[in-house]
């Protein structure tokens, strides 16, 4: 145990929450496994010289997290992994889980697992915005305010070439009430959902414990792969696709028009990286559902504006529009109007000149953390952006999710592969975003190469397990021609 506690009174926080750490850091990387016992609180308290009190709350936390189980005059032991999901079982928000992650951390952590801008100084002035200017009734909107749902409908039209009316669109609290309304709508128990891995962290939770079997298709930088969604809707009958768009090139965009057509699939278009293109021709082809009234869109404005509006939006054709603005009333009457008084100015005087020049700040920080990367952090393999606020990088790790924790206890919070896996191909990866200011990227990226540094020094130091000697095979012996 003492191996396995080295080190625990470096770590930030409170004692007890150092000796948490310590042990958790050991169960995942398999120092102490399901089963095995705990020393005892006051022979542990004596060793790291701690009150007794400070060992029992650590274990308190340990037991809280479902780390460990107590037993009533037996010992603490470590807990078998939980199970993987199952149907009608909800699993635990990957957001929830990075927001415990960026509490616990010390002194002020930079957050590059949020795909979204990191304040609002990109934002044109608001000043003089009466945000009670939609409020002349009760303010209960299921579909949205009239005046957003115009604003946005101009919009999609405009800029992102989707022709679009007020009365196609239902304004939601962002992206992930968008999905998880089509999702209640559309991908009930055993039906197929067709999507890349990585994917969408939205789209997973949307998923969780509805019952929907996920099959996973091969995907790049600029989307997925649209011949394999072929193979992959040719057998299953009727399955959802879901797709993100924004940088997806015009032949794959023909042949998921073509699968849809051809299998009967319904196809959900992510929109909320359009208008996010990186690359050097910013104007986006038109969206699926230009071409076809079946496609579902969903969007927000979160990545272009600001994630605190809480603003997104669907755009679904008239029998699902109905059933989703239904669904709708289950979870929540409408949306809050200061919110959509605020968007509705904002989308009104962004312009053009604003959004190249927005793309252009967003191309020059993700080159920055590209070159970082590159000079403090060799191994890692990053993937160069189409579109958006984040890049995808691969550690050289079976599982980033341990050194996402230590990367906390250094101050940065980055977004584990297996928050976007859908198959378990990505679990080595890591998402990270590249909306901060170049400064913090340079912090950043400085405390990752630490944080990395310290994960690969206990990695050299972890003793590595002789391995057993193979168990002869039953009947096992010389076998007749």
């Amino acid at each position: 145990m003492r191996v396995v506690l080295d080190g625990w009174c470096d770590r930030p926080g409170p004692r007890y929450r150092r000796i948490a750490a310590a042990l958790t850091d050991a169960v995942e990387r398999r120092l102490i496994t399901a089963g095995d016992r705990l020393p005892a609180e006051r022979p542990l308290a004596d060793a790291l010289a701690v009150s007794r009190g400070t060992v029992v709350r650590g274990y308190e936390e340990l037991a809280a997290a479902g780390l460990v189980g107590r037993l009533q005059g037996s010992g603490t032991y470590v807990r078998s992994p939980r199970p993987r999901e199952e149907p009608g079982r909800v699993r635990e928000d990957p957001a929830a889980a990075l927001l415990r992650r960026r509490l616990a951390g010390a002194g002020e952590a930079i957050d590059l697992s949020l795909s979204v801008p990191a304040d609002t100084s990109h934002l044109p002035s608001v000043t003089g915005v009466d945000l009670l200017a939609d409020a002349r009734d009760h303010g209960l909107h299921p579909e949205g305010t009239l005046r957003l749902r115009t604003a946005l409908a101009a919009h999609l039209t405009d800029r992102l070439r989707l022709p679009t009316t007020a009365g196609q669109l239902i304004v939601t609290s962002g992206t992930r009430q968008a999905l998880r309304l089509v999702a209640e709508a559309v991908a009930g128990p055993g039906r197929t959902v067709v999507t890349g891995c990585p994917t969408s962290a939205d789209l997973l939770a949307a998923l969780s414990g509805r019952g929907a079997r996920p099959l996973t298709v091969a995907a790049d930088r600029w989307g997925l792969d649209a011949q394999a969604v072929l193979r992959a809707a040719a057998r299953s009958p009727a399955p959802v696709v879901y797709a993100e768009t924004a940088a997806l090139p015009a032949a794959r965009r023909e042949t998921l028009l073509h699968t849809a057509r051809r299998t009967g699939a319904l196809l959900v278009e992510d929109l909320a990286r359009a208008g996010l293109v990186l690359g050097p021709d910013p104007v986006p082809a038109p969206p699926l559902a230009a071409a076809d009234d079946g496609v579902v869109a969903v969007g927000s404005l979160s990545r272009m504006l600001w994630a605190g509006l809480r603003v997104g939006w669907i755009r679904a054709p008239a029998p699902l529009h109905e059933r989703l603005l239904r669904l709708r009333s289950v979870h929540d009457r409408a949306p809050g109007v200061p919110a959509q008084t605020l968007a509705t100015h904002l989308l009104r005087v962004v312009d053009e000149p604003w959004s190249e020049a927005r793309r252009a700040v967003l191309r020059g920080r993700s080159e920055l953390l590209l070159g970082l990367l590159a000079r403090h952090l060799p191994a890692w393999r990053p993937e160069p952006p189409a579109a958006g606020l984040s890049l995808w990088v691969t550690v050289p790790v079976a599982d980033s999710e341990t050194y996402a924790h230590l990367a906390a206890r250094y101050g940065v919070i980055v977004a584990p592969g297996a928050a976007h896996c859908v198959d378990g191909r990505h679990h080595a990866g890591v998402r990270l975003s590249f909306a901060e200011p170049p400064h913090r990227l340079e912090a950043a990226v400085d405390r990752l190469a630490a944080a990395w540094e310290h994960h690969t020094r206990d990695l050299a130091a972890t003793p590595v397990p002789a391995p057993r000697p193979p168990r002869p095979a039953r009947g096992s012996g010389p076998s007749g021609g």
